[in-house]
């Protein structure tokens, strides 16, 4: 198929020039790449990854841990579970150490 439309777009030049370099490392260029991520489209039939907003992402993980507080028993939660849940949730420690923390304070209330 012959390659005859064009496509027009302004960036950070920033952006563009790690891109460049990421793209060069694999042996493809700036528009090699645009045209795969458009065939993903294609092949999608829309975005080919997940979009999105951060808050998602945390409201979740806030969600899925007090999920499992609830599991304890259906206590309420101290307010220094908080802190536990917050770190969770921005991903700052993982479920396992999130829930260790909380049985490990749950044992000395």
């Amino acid at each position: 198929m012959s390659k005859n439309a064009y496509i027009n777009v302004r960036v950070e030049e920033k952006t563009k020039h790690e891109v460049d370099e990421i793209l060069n490392l694999l042996g493809i260029n700036m528009s090699t790449a645009i045209d795969i991520y458009l065939n993903q489209i294609k092949l999608h039939n829309g975005l080919p990854f997940d979009v999105r907003t951060p808050g998602d992402d945390v409201n979740h993980k806030t969600q899925e841990l007090a999920e499992a507080l609830n599991l304890t028993g259906g206590k309420p939660f101290p307010k220094k579970f908080t802190k536990i849940i917050t770190l969770y949730a921005r991903g700052d420690i993982d479920y396992d150490v999130a829930l260790y923390a909380i049985k490990k304070e749950y044992a000395r209330v």
